[in-house]
This record gives structure tokens, sequence and C-alpha cells, in this order.
């Protein structure tokens, strides 16, 4: 793997950068603060601009592979929106889940190389491990300007945002047996009645589980365990879980409820009190990217206004301030979140291996 260039040393932080604030202030969103590490960006990309540059000429279009755990629908609403912004460019995908393309990339680097010049995932602990792995190219792209600065990095930025919230089957679940938020799932009333994804294939579902294990130690997810709780598939699964009375209680997406809400889905959000989880969306461009001004010109459009209402399209959130927000779900900026710090997100980076172990120990009852 080739090594980072040398302005290195600008990336750190991530989602709660120290530049943010404790608990994720968002004070330096889109002031002074981001524009010096813009700036300080500059000499950077000027060199990666020449590097490429001095590659010579190519024959035909550029393919430029994308590896991301976005939505196929909202590939497809992209793909003919690249064709006509980004002509020349080949956009080529590989499509999975945040895991599963994890898993890909880092065979293929331990094979000997990768095509993947940009990744677009959720999980974003595994970005800021592959910053301090010299993974990643520093690229700040001028659109971040206009965002909160802790969703902002040296090497990667927010494309979107992901919500982690409850769910009900309404016809199934009294109003006033309902959580309210995520540490009343531990109440006896929900013994053999609950559902999550699981943490180790989903990438949204692991940073849910760090947050939570953070808030209430392992004695919240032994607890769901010895009621029976189900950790099993993606959030699809735990919503047909939900759908079919199964498990008629859920740890769920928002975006997945959205879009079951247009099918008159009985499964029901409930935003916790004790706050939902916002999952950033990263977007970076790899350090042995052989295309790296294309991939800074891809990166520069997914953060404009036409690719950000094709994700709004798909049920997610926009991280730019003001954004519409998806269709019957409230504006990121009046629902409750719980908040991001460097610290958190550092420790869960450097503890990713350890905290699955436990969790699959938790599950299967192993060690216990």
């Amino acid at each position: 793997m080739s090594g980072l260039p040398r302005c290195a040393w600008l990336a750190g932080g991530g989602p709660g950068s120290p530049d943010a604030g404790a608990g994720g202030d968002r004070g330096l969103g889109s002031g002074v603060g981001l524009a010096m590490l813009i700036l300080s960006l500059l000499a950077c990309r000027i060199e990666v601009g020449n590097q490429a540059q001095n590659q010579g000429p190519s024959e035909g279009p550029v393919e430029l592979w994308v590896y991301t755990s976005m939505y196929q629908s909202v590939l497809d609403e992209l793909d003919p929106m690249l064709l006509e912004e980004m002509p020349g460019v080949e956009v080529k995908w590989f499509q999975s889940g945040s895991e599963k393309v994890a898993q890909r990339l880092e065979a293929e680097w331990a094979a000997g190389g990768s095509d993947a010049c940009v990744l677009m995932t959720s999980d974003p602990f595994w970005y800021q491990a592959l910053t301090e792995r010299g993974a990643l190219r520093p690229y700040v792209s001028p659109q971040a300007l206009a965002l909160d600065r802790q969703w902002v990095n040296a090497t990667y930025t927010t494309a979107r945002l992901s919500t982690m919230v409850l769910a009900v089957h309404e016809g199934l679940v009294p109003e006033e047996e309902r959580p309210s938020s995520f540490e009343d799932l531990m109440d006896p009333r929900f013994e053999g009645r609950l559902s999550t994804p699981d943490p180790l294939s989903s990438g949204t579902t692991f940073t849910t589980m760090a947050f939570l294990q953070d808030a209430y130690g392992w004695t919240y997810f032994e607890t769901l365990r010895a009621q029976g709780t189900v950790s099993a598939g993606g959030n699809s699964s735990t919503l047909q879980r939900i759908e079919s009375s199964e498990r008629p209680v859920g740890v769920l997406l928002l975006e997945n409820l959205l879009k079951a809400a247009e099918s008159d889905s009985p499964a029901k959000p409930i935003f916790p009190s004790d706050g939902a989880i916002a999952i950033p969306g990263p977007i970076a461009i790899t350090s042995e990217c052989r295309h790296p001004l294309q991939a800074q010109a891809f990166v520069d459009w997914m953060l404009s206004e036409k690719a950000q209402s094709a994700i709004v399209g798909g049920y997610m959130h926009s991280p730019f301030p003001g954004a519409a927000p998806p269709a019957g779900a409230p504006p990121l900026e009046e629902m409750s979140l719980r908040p991001w710090s460097a610290e958190f997100t550092q420790k869960t980076a450097s503890q990713a291996e350890s905290l699955k172990e436990r969790y699959a120990e938790i599950v299967t009852g192993a060690g216990q």
C-alpha cells in the first residue's frame, strides 16, 4: 500500500472532531475552523493533481471504482446523472453491506492491491482506522464548507446520515406498552418481543451497538439476550419480523420505516427520548487511487445539491444544514440525537474487533 502524502498529519478527529468541541459542538460548522482546514490541505490537493497529470493521457473513459453500501435504488438514480455530469468517466460500483465492502477491500489489499478509488459506506469507525493506517488520501471538498465541522475530517466527509430509532407493530403494541427509549428495552415486558439487526454484519448496527454499550455497558446486551431478543440479519430482516408479528418491537433504521410506510406497513417509528443514533455515511478516496482528480470530482459531485436530493429520495437525511428531510421524517435539526465525540470515535475504532468479539460471546452464550 502506498504511503500517505506529506500532509497526513492533518487527518484526525472524524465525527465529533476536537475542533468541534466536546460532544460535537457545532460552533465551527461553517466558519473559520473548516476554512483553515481546507486551506491547509490546498498544497496536498495541488500535489495530488500534479501526480495525476503526470500519468499521461488515457485511452477511452476512465474507470472509477466506487465501493459502496448505498442502496441500489439510489445508485440507479445516480447513474444517468453521472453520465451527464462526469463525461469521460465511467463510474463502476461494487455494492454490498458495509461489513462486506470492508472485507472485500481488505482482502484485495492483502492480495496486493485494489481498483477501489472511492469508498462510500456506513461504518465511520472503519474510516478512522483507515486514516490512522494511511489508507485514505487527504481531501476536503469545497462543498464541505457548508457542513457542521463534526461531519468533516481531513480524509473523509459525511455524504449521508442514517438514523437508528425504535419501531413497533402499531396494531400489536398499545401506546402504553411501547418503549420510549433504548434503555426501556431492558424492561421485562419486552421479553420475547424484541428484534434487532446483527451488528456483526451491519455497519449501522455496529455503530448503534457501540453507542449503547458506551452508555449502558455490557449488562444492556446481557439483559436483552436473557429476555430472548433476536439479533440476526440486517434491517430488512428486523422489519420483516415486526410486520409478520413474529417480533413486534425492534431497533431499526428510520429509512427502512419510511420506505415501508409507502406500502402501509404496520411498523411505525418511535424517536427514543435518550437520543436517536445518527450514523454518518462517509465518502473518502483511497491512497492507492489511480485517478485522484476524477475521484475528487466525484466526491465534490456527491456533495452537490443534485446528488444530495437523490440521497434524500432514498429516505436518508442529508448532512447539510437546512436540507429538506426525507418524506415522512422530521428535519435533522428537530431530532434529539446522541452526540459524537472524537474520544468515542477513536476509542471505538481501536476497539472494534474486541467489541464484536464480546458481543458475539454474549449472543452465543460463550464464556458464560
